[in-house]
């Protein structure tokens, strides 16, 4: 046998090998580029990514949720919640706080929300009515709020210190057995509820097939995969033309 025939064979040979390797490639290349594509049509841009070994993943981590349950002349059965940075009356974020939740009490027609250094006011609809912080005359150090009677009270290092929503006024108080407002646990639906929306923000399916086209799901080492996939393509193509025109009689016109 001629060294050109043993060499057409041996090519032939690895463009059915490098075809077979490479077919998986092409399937989530092909999959993932008509997806892609479409993805303003299906709404992949916007649908948000919740599976939580793909969120952990791409280096989003579980928050800790802080909820406190709120006092009948509001709902009995709502509570105020801090995910992140988030706050959020029952299942819909109403405004935010990037420091920890202290505490939560309704009047009828107030809620006041106190984070680390921040008192914020509320409808019982969720509409934001202020936001008072310590350079706006909020006493330092606050650290819980309780009421009595329609006076909010904070407790500060300095003791106790109440607070009248209709004249912003805060003045010292001296009172024994505060009920201060604690966290408990929100029921399971609302915790998954704002888990889902806390870790699906940001990150959308069609980032996903953005990051599994490219690789870029793998970290550097899927970049350089698909840029073997690439090139075994690009062989695949080569060798098949070379193999079809270097076919044996391929170019003798018929006598």
């Amino acid at each position: 046998m001629s060294p050109y025939r043993i060499f057409r064979m041996l090519l032939l040979r690895w463009h059915r090998r490098i075809g077979v390797v490479a077919a998986l490639f092409v399937v989530v290349l092909v999959v993932t580029g008509i997806a892609i594509n479409h993805s303003d049509d299906w709404g992949l841009d916007k649908k948000p990514l919740k599976q939580a070994w793909l969120l952990k993943h791409y280096g989003i981590p579980s928050p800790v949720l802080r909820s406190f349950p709120l006092n009948k002349p509001l709902n009995s059965g709502a509570w105020l919640s801090q995910l992140g940075d988030g706050l959020y009356l029952a299942e819909t974020q109403i405004g935010s706080c990037d420091s920890p939740l202290l505490g939560v009490v309704v009047l009828p027609d107030t809620i006041a929300v106190l984070c680390a250094g921040r008192l914020q006011l509320f409808t019982p609809a969720g509409e934001k009515l202020d936001d008072i912080s310590e350079s706006l005359g909020l006493p330092r150090g606050a650290e819980a709020l309780a009421l009595d009677g329609e006076a909010v009270l904070l407790r500060t290092p300095a003791g106790v210190i109440a607070f009248d929503p209709r004249s912003f006024m805060f003045s010292a108080m001296s009172v024994e057995g505060v009920a201060w407002a604690a966290p408990a646990l929100a029921p399971p639906i609302i915790q998954r509820s704002l888990l889902d929306q806390y870790r699906g923000s940001g990150l959308s399916w069609e980032r996903l097939l953005l990051d599994l086209h490219s690789g870029r799901l793998f970290g550097s080492i899927g970049v350089y995969i698909m840029d073997l996939a690439a090139i075994a393509l690009l062989l695949i193509a080569l060798s098949g033309v070379w193999v079809w025109v270097s076919k044996p009689g391929r170019w003798k016109r018929p006598s």
